[in-house]
């Protein structure tokens, strides 16, 4: 039969969280279920309070894992006398015969409460302390009831499927052994196993939004269901069963609607106004953390106001939306306008602010001089041209161009990002560079990233946009440059 809060899956899986009441050498065997995620004989970084819940795991899994080497790691915070937490933490590492680091940190308000300040300089501080004794694991003592905590605390929130799928047991590093496993249950080791532990009287302040879940809320919650913890738990690894596979979609969405001009993500209104309402929001979710360094998803409020934006510009933390000539773009903030290169000849040129390499290869590559005013027999060569490298409002068939025309011998290019009064000349005469981009729809944040290939007074080309049409026509008969792009990385 199942474990309360929990379907039996395997031998040592679980959906939710683990029954209570698990003897010593169930919590044991449980803690090494949750660090199937950590090589053998790795080095791991154990964060620990002196409380009950991380001194539990110092023991457990020196135990469940004897492979591992441990390093124990105490953050102080300033923010109390914490003697008592540094007696005890102290007493755990010399039982254990494991190294002891006490981090200080200084918490600064950052806006977003004291909890969230503590909590980022503590990883900030656990991160680089697994960075001095080379650990790639950093091990933390998060409960089953933590995870219900922080599903409620989410929901008061609004949340949606990512916020619901709870604290990941272990991934990017760190891991969770404890998160299966009942807070009681925990604290009636450390009690029958004698170990000195610490109480943070800060766990008592009701001011504090956690603690006056765990203290005025969770009791209530009680006479709802068998067991609370247990059903919020399976509900946390539900949802990160589904969000998994949502993201999956969402990549696969993201690749086939978007194009990238380097940090610059950009979609087709009309795309984006035929998905159903949950792609869209997904599409632009994931469109705005690919351009901004701040991990941090956008506002349900931003999604939605950037869904709806046909025309103009909203301005997010770290990133813009700018809507325009059929296509939405995400772009950081002050994107830097890069500098003029030389363009190599029969060889490849870096261009790195739109993420490209350009090709060009001359038909003296082939050994013949040029056959100026002759047909020529240099064939140049194709570049196949993936769907996805056109810039927004660009097309496959201008990504590479052959050039003649262009002199005896071939000028001095340049690769640079357009300037004003640039000019080029088009089948329908000359034209200013800037009503080219405007009619043909490029997104303003990608302008000043593409490439602008030319001599000292000569435009002659844009990938994806535009090229010199004297030197255009003249390259169909007599061949002399060949032009193509490709991805950078």
């Amino acid at each position: 039969m199942p474990p309360a809060g929990g379907t039996e899956v395997g031998a040592d899986d679980v959906i939710g969280a683990r029954a209570s009441g698990l003897s010593r050498d169930e919590l044991v065997v449980a803690t090494g279920a949750g660090l199937r995620v950590v090589p053998a004989d790795a080095t791991v970084v154990v964060a620990i309070s002196g409380g009950p819940d991380s001194t539990a795991l110092a023991f457990l899994v020196a135990e469940a894992r004897p492979d591992l080497t441990l390093h124990l790691v105490h953050v102080r915070h300033g923010l109390r006398d914490d003697r008592a937490d540094v007696a005890a933490v102290t007493m755990t590492a010399r039982f254990l015969g494991v190294d002891l680091a006490i981090e200080d940190v200084t918490v600064e308000p950052t806006g977003t409460g004291p909890e969230a300040a503590a909590r980022h300089q503590r990883w900030a501080a656990l991160e680089r302390a697994a960075r001095a004794v080379r650990a790639r694991w950093v091990l933390t003592g998060h409960t089953a009831d933590d995870q219900a905590e922080t599903l409620l605390l989410r929901l008061a929130r609004g949340t949606g499927v990512a916020g619901l799928a709870g604290i990941d047991p272990g991934a990017d590093g760190r891991c969770r052994p404890l998160l299966r496993i009942r807070r009681r249950d925990l604290h009636a080791f450390v009690a029958n196993e004698g170990l000195e532990v610490a109480r943070d009287p800060s766990n008592d302040d009701t001011s504090l939004a956690r603690n006056r879940l765990r203290h005025e809320v969770m009791p209530g919650f009680a006479g709802l269901g068998p067991d609370v913890v247990g059903a919020l738990s399976r509900l946390a690894d539900l949802a990160r069963d589904d969000e998994a596979w949502l993201g999956a979609m969402t990549e696969d969405l993201v690749a086939g609607t978007s194009r990238r001009v380097g940090p610059v993500r950009a979609v087709p209104l009309e795309v984006l106004a035929t998905l159903p309402a949950a792609a869209g929001r997904r599409l632009v979710r994931a469109l705005v953390l690919a351009v901004r360094s701040d991990p941090m998803p956008p506002t349900a409020a931003e999604v939605e106001a950037i869904r709806a934006l046909s025309r103009g510009a909203i301005d997010l933390p770290g990133a813009e939306a700018v809507a325009a000539g059929g296509w939405l773009a995400m772009a950081p903030l002050d994107l830097a306008r890069p500098a003029h290169v030389d363009m190599v000849v029969d060889g490849r040129t870096a261009w790195p602010a739109a993420n490209w390499m350009l090709e060009a290869t001359s038909e003296a590559s082939a050994g013949r001089a040029p056959q100026l005013g002759l047909l020529s027999s240099w064939q140049p060569p194709t570049s196949r041209i993936p769907d996805d490298l056109p810039p927004p409002g660009g097309h496959r068939d201008r990504c590479q161009v052959v050039l003649g025309g262009l002199g005896e011998r071939i000028p001095r290019l340049v690769v640079r990002p357009r300037r004003p009064g640039d000019r080029v000349v088009t089948g329908g005469g000359t034209r200013k560079l800037q009503d080219v981009f405007v009619d043909a729809g490029v997104p303003r944040p990608t302008r000043d990233l593409l490439p602008v290939v030319a001599t000292e007074d000569r435009v002659l080309w844009v990938p994806g946009l535009v090229a010199d049409e004297p030197a255009l026509r003249t390259g169909r008969a007599v061949p002399q440059l060949h032009l193509a792009i490709r991805r950078l990385r």
